[in-house]
């Protein structure tokens, strides 16, 4: 009977566990700046909320619709351009191999909306970051979806929308040797005088790593939950925020907008997508996500849909084929369950539990852990020694659309 599989051993400065946008933009990021760090994922890279992104890279415009210009609008700001710039290549990481689905996103409001829209759009926070449009000015599929009697404002938002699965390719092409498929289920933390010394992790096939850092990231989303009771001070709060997502799928435009009902969040937000065989898939959020928590799945994406179809006279989506998709927000825990402002950290003997919040706040988090490890004197001193090519190296999941098989 064959004994237990060997352990090998390896140094490195950071070991990352999670493979979401976050935990390979970190580790992008922390390469780049001369750090010996490695990423293990126990499953696929992006699964779980980071591929069920719609890919908006959000400059906080949609919290500021109440008026308030309040921390979470203000924290996003530099987003937008910061992504840009990793998409064209002028800052590391390069993301130039990623998919720009729309250079925009856009905001449609009905006529009670036009002088609260004015005065909150002229004030200095969001002066360039929103643009009014006149008829001739709305993009062509968005103005036929409309109709020629429509009677909505629509604004040009600077905030870019990006294909997810594209971008996670990217980095983990560009890191590929610094990726590791673990099995989650043995995954360890191994502590010296009350202090993080390293993890110990073991290949889906049994082969067994002992990396010695001195610093670990947990980034796994709602996984951190099951990884944080691997600390001796436990798991940091979290907290869980539902949605109930739903998708079109059909002879459809491309359209990226918001839709402003009575209230201060937009009622539905549509992205627009390609499945597997290149058919077009709308995925919508927005307060209709939240809202059909409470609704039977099909009859929520029936009532979505009709909703849609009174706003977009120009499109016939009486066809199109209709699914759901339960997504669960993994944060950071706040007083009454509220959405945070930022990413949330916390730091323990040598252990960083982050949530990114949003997506867009992907370099953000980044640059937050390199700052951590500043601060705690941890600099690059190691040189990652490690063949990973007998390991097997995690892959891109599926994008929502691709995953869902119960269509409608």
């Amino acid at each position: 009977m064959a004994g237990p599989a060997p352990i090998e051993q390896v140094r490195a400065d950071v070991a990352i566990l999670g493979g979401g946008i976050c935990g390979l933009w970190t580790l992008a990021h922390l390469r780049a700046q001369g750090y010996a760090a490695i990423l293990c994922e126990g499953g696929k890279l992006g699964m779980g909320q980071t591929l069920r992104a719609q890919g908006i890279i959000h400059g906080g415009l949609k919290y500021a619709l109440d008026g308030a210009l309040g921390a979470a609008s203000q924290a996003l700001t530099a987003m937008p351009a910061r992504w840009r710039a990793s998409l064209q290549g002028e800052h590391a990481p390069d993301l130039r191999g990623a998919r720009l689905l729309s250079r925009h996103q856009y905001l449609v409001a009905g006529q009670g909306w036009g002088s609260r829209l004015a005065g909150l759009f002229a004030s200095k926070l969001l002066h360039g970051r929103v643009a009014a449009l006149d008829a001739e000015r709305i993009p062509e599929p968005l103005a036929a979806a409309l109709g020629p009697s429509a009677r909505h404002a629509v604004y040009q938002l600077e905030e870019p929308v990006v294909d997810v699965p594209s971008v996670l390719e990217a980095l983990a092409h560009a890191n590929h040797e610094a990726l590791l498929a673990i099995n989650p289920e043995a995954t360890r933390l191994r502590y010296a005088a009350g202090h993080v010394a390293g993890v110990d992790v073991q290949s889906p096939s049994g082969q067994r790593l002992e990396v010695l850092c001195e610093q670990v990231v947990l980034c796994a989303g709602a996984g951190n939950e099951a990884l944080g009771r691997l600390m001796p001070t436990g798991a940091a709060p979290m907290q869980r925020r539902p949605l109930r997502m739903v998708m079109l799928r059909g002879a459809l435009p491309d359209l990226y907008a918001h839709w402003l009902g009575a209230g201060a969040t937009p009622r539905v937000t549509v992205t627009s997508h390609r499945d597997s065989v290149g058919r077009t898939v709308w995925y919508l959020g927005g307060a209709l996500a939240e809202a059909g928590l409470d609704r039977e799945p099909l009859a929520h994406a029936r009532t979505a849909r009709d909703a849609l179809a009174a706003q977009l006279p120009g499109v016939d989506l009486s066809a199109c084929a209709l699914a759901v998709l339960d997504v669960e927000r993994a944060e950071g825990r706040q007083a009454a369950g509220l959405r945070p402002d930022g990413p949330v950290l916390h730091h323990s003997d040598g252990v960083t539990q982050l949530w990114p919040t949003k997506l867009a706040f992907a370099p953000l988090v980044a640059e937050q852990v390199a700052a951590r490890l500043a601060q705690r004197g941890v600099r690059p001193g190691h040189q990652l020694l490690l063949d990973t090519r007998r390991w097997p190296r995690p892959t891109v999941g599926l994008s929502p659309w691709d995953e869902v098989t119960a269509w409608h």
